[in-house]
């Protein structure tokens, strides 16, 4: 707490309430017209500073008079020898009724356990006064805060005439949150844009902590509703106060925040209904400009809350706790964190159930993946040359841990790390303060440079969300399915990267979009399309027919990257081995070069799916290396055409069921070009003792592996060919030889259960002692250690 200026404020008084004080030591004495039921002499906290500055200004500022307030007056209730309870402040009128009932609160305690705070001390004690016959006015929840130098109140008042139990008043949840001059009417002050009283902007990590809690506790308390359901509807409503705060002009009153006015001498709120109107209507505007849902029919469908699961009076809490704080220049912590990104990291984590259809990938897994790509030689190679930082896009967002992880790895190394490795040209310079300044703004970058599209309208939203807290410049975030054709992906504001595409003569002439350098990315594994995407798959994709929902966000990949562009994803195992698959390896070895594999273990995802999976790391071809496959492939493909009608024809003359010298392709053979033909088709099938067999012994030995290397691949032949796929890839790999690391990772550093997670030792990465990773350094005693040494140019 900031003493001095409480100091000033004291100092300068008239009435002098605080006869003598000196923080510093902590002593502190009241003027002896206040009853003291308890003579204060020490200053045991920051709650008696609070009780100095307001007693102070109830005295000088408001016109209270200082015989008419009593202090820590004690109530006989609980057991005996224990201390009794007392209240803080009470400020009586001239028949001894009590005002004002104050709790008092230090500034960074007042969020916590609220609701606690107001039914155990201010409505049980105030129950006390009553039983003695005194009338009770207004419940006071009361600390202050320092904004701009100056002390401004922070409390909640509740007219107690009004709601005479706790449970009353938690069904409304009416509140002013201005103390009344001279016993006059209390108020609620609506909030302003750059007015007398402006949204919060400094607040401390702990200020959020309180009061995500204190939602959880409510929101979620008591059940009755899906956790996922709650989850939802305060991911929209924290959305349209994103809205309010983003739209709202200098000397307008936000939108978002409960109102009231006076009416014969009385405070009246406005109705729960009216309330959800008009926050309704920020969300729809929101959802609008900021989520691309331009389709009027489906905005005038959408609604903040499903009030069937998500009550109007849960709204309204969510709303008072919400409405004081700026969502969007609360920046400027006095802690220094990304509190508002943590703060939302943390609803999540608490309020998202996460099922075998929808779990988050853990945060070793993605800071392993960006690592592993060299995105921070890319980002300093990319800025230097085209100044531009790399354009990252995950087609299936999730929550967006992807983007928000590549967020903060691109403003750590850009801006602090590795500032010393960008060119010291004015070009760049101005373009590094584009970027990353003011400090509180560092990462508005992510606005151009970052895209995500989640199906899942809930997930979504988070995703936006989560984005905008962490500070991102609103990136773009489209809440569609990741396979549908670019020309939906709509937005109302330029430039739209996603929405562009050509057709690719290397590709089927199907369109691609090749504008994204990165893709890292968990896509949905073998999960049913989405109907409107259904009607469009087989014409966009080269295997559209199969539906595979993985196999298809692989050739998404290829869509989306420029040549040379790089991907790191979590793909299933089965990928990699099964026979049904094979389709979909041989277009990665088309189109891409695969870098790397690293095997993850059985754990990984548990408990939401127990499915093995690897991560792959590969790089889009350019244009001349997939026409340069195509040349060897079709070399290989008339080669394996030629053996495959003379090896049929040896198989029948060897069977007894044709005559050589019927047989144009074999009749002038020797038996030496026979056994040539036999070997070069089995190939590795061969084994080396058998080398000198004859061809009617070797057709004997090896009919069935004959007859199999025959066939060609039914699955594969509308795009490959009518070939046998194994024994073509095999002649095009030998000649298109390069290294592939292969990895398998036994610890990842966590372990996670229903109950929570457990730490465990990490073979993914090194980290130092204030938890950086550790990169090039020489030392190879982990997966990254040897990812690291992939070339990517």
């Amino acid at each position: 707490m900031n003493y001095n200026i409480v100091k000033k404020y004291l100092d300068k008084q008239k009435y002098k309430v605080v006869k003598e004080y000196d923080f510093d030591n902590s002593s502190i004495l009241y003027t002896n017209e206040i009853t003291q039921n308890r003579k204060i002499k020490k200053i045991s906290g920051d709650e008696e500073i609070v009780r100095a500055y307001i007693l102070s200004r109830l005295v000088n500022d408001l016109g209270y008079r200082p015989e008419n307030i009593e202090i820590e007056k004690e109530y006989d209730i609980g057991r005996p020898k224990v201390n009794k309870p007392r209240i803080d402040i009470i400020v009586r009128d001239s028949k001894g009724s009590a005002f004002l009932y104050i709790e008092l609160k230090s500034s960074e305690e007042f969020e916590k356990d609220k609701d606690e705070v107001i039914e155990k001390q201010l409505y049980n004690l105030a129950s006390q006064e009553k039983g003695q016959g005194v009338n009770v006015k207004y419940l006071v929840l009361y600390s202050f805060e320092i904004v701009n130098n100056q002390v401004q109140d922070k409390c909640m008042l509740i007219d107690y005439e009004k709601y005479t139990s706790f449970d009353s008043w938690k069904e409304k949840r009416n509140f002013a949150d201005k103390i009344p001059e001279r016993y006059g009417i209390a108020q609620k002050e609506p909030y302003v844009k750059s007015g007398k009283k402006d949204l919060v902007t400094n607040y401390t990590s702990s200020y959020l902590d309180y009061m995500r809690k204190n939602l959880h506790n409510v929101l979620w308390g008591g059940g009755g509703t899906d956790d996922n359901d709650v989850f939802a509807s305060l991911t929209n409503i924290i959305l349209a106060k994103i809205q309010d705060e983003s739209e709202k002009k200098k000397g307008e009153k936000y939108d978002f925040q409960t109102f009231s006015y006076t009416k014969e001498n009385d405070e009246i709120f406005e109705t729960n209904e009216e309330l959800f109107d008009r926050i309704n209507a920020l969300y729809r505007r929101a959802l609008k400009q900021r989520l691309f849902i331009l389709d009027e029919s489906r905005l005038n469908k959408s609604y903040i809350i499903d009030e069937n699961k998500f009550s109007l009076t849960k709204l309204k809490y969510a709303v008072s706790e919400l409405e004081r704080y700026s969502f969007v220049d609360g920046k400027n912590s006095l802690d220094g964190k990304d509190i508002l990104g943590d703060f939302f990291e943390g609803i999540i984590r608490e309020g998202f159930k996460q099922s075998k259809g929808q779990f988050f990938t853990h945060i070793n897994i993605v800071k392993f993946i960006l690592w592993g790509l060299q995105l921070d030689n890319l980002a300093i190679k990319r800025v230097n040359e085209d100044l531009e930082i790399p354009y990252l896009i995950d087609p299936s967002a999730g929550s967006g841990t992807f983007l928000i992880e590549y967020m903060k790895f691109i403003t750590k190394n850009l801006k602090y790390k590795m500032k010393n490795k960008l060119d010291e040209t004015r070009d760049v310079e101005d373009k590094f303060s584009q970027w990353f300044l003011p400090d509180h703004r560092e990462n508005k970058w992510a606005q151009t440079f970052i895209y995500g599209v989640e199906i899942n309208f809930n997930l979504g939203t988070a995703t936006k969300v989560n984005m905008i807290l962490h500070g991102d410049g609103s990136t773009n975030i489209f809440v569609k399915d990741g396979l549908l054709p670019f020309k939906y992906y709509d937005k109302e504001t330029a430039p739209n990267f996603l929405k562009q595409y050509e057709e690719d003569e290397n590709y089927s002439n199907k369109e691609v979009n090749q504008q994204f350098d990165v893709i890292v990315s968990n896509p949905p594994f073998s999960v049913d399309l989405d109907n409107e995407t259904k009607k469009s798959v087989t014409k966009e994709f080269i295997f559209g027919s199969k539906k595979n929902s993985e196999n298809l966000f692989i050739e998404r990949w290829y869509q989306l990257l420029k040549p040379n562009g790089r991907f790191g994803v979590i793909l299933p195992e089965s990928v990699f081995d099964t026979t049904e698959n094979k389709y979909i390896r041989l277009f990665i070895y088309k189109y891409f070069k695969v870098k790397a594999v690293v095997s993850l273990p059985q754990l990984t995802f548990e408990p939401f799916t127990s499915t093995k999976t690897s991560i792959l790391f590969a790089q889009k071809k350019t244009k001349a290396e997939i026409k340069k496959w195509n040349k060897i492939w079709e070399k290989y493909c008339g080669e394996w055409n030629n053996i495959k009608t003379r090896v049929d024809n040896l198989i029948a003359i060897y069977n007894g069921k044709k005559t050589k010298n019927k047989l144009p392709s074999i009749k002038n053979l020797t038996e030496s070009e026979e056994r040539d033909i036999l070997l070069r088709m089995l190939k590795d099938h061969m084994e080396l003792d058998d080398i000198n067999l004859s061809p009617v012994q070797i057709v004997k030995k090896y009919a069935d592996e004959l007859v199999e290397l025959c066939k060609y691949d039914a699955d594969t032949k509308d795009i490959f060919g009518f070939v046998n796929t194994w024994w073509v890839f095999g002649e095009v790999a030998k000649e298109l030889k390069y290294n592939i690391i292969m990895a398998e990772v036994e610890n990842i550093g966590y372990k996670r259960t229903k109950r929570g997670e457990k730490i465990l030792p990490n073979d993914l990465f090194r980290i130092d002692m204030n938890g950086d990773i550790l990169i090039d350094d020489g030392i190879m005693e982990t997966a990254l250690d040897y990812i690291r040494q992939i070339d990517w140019d």
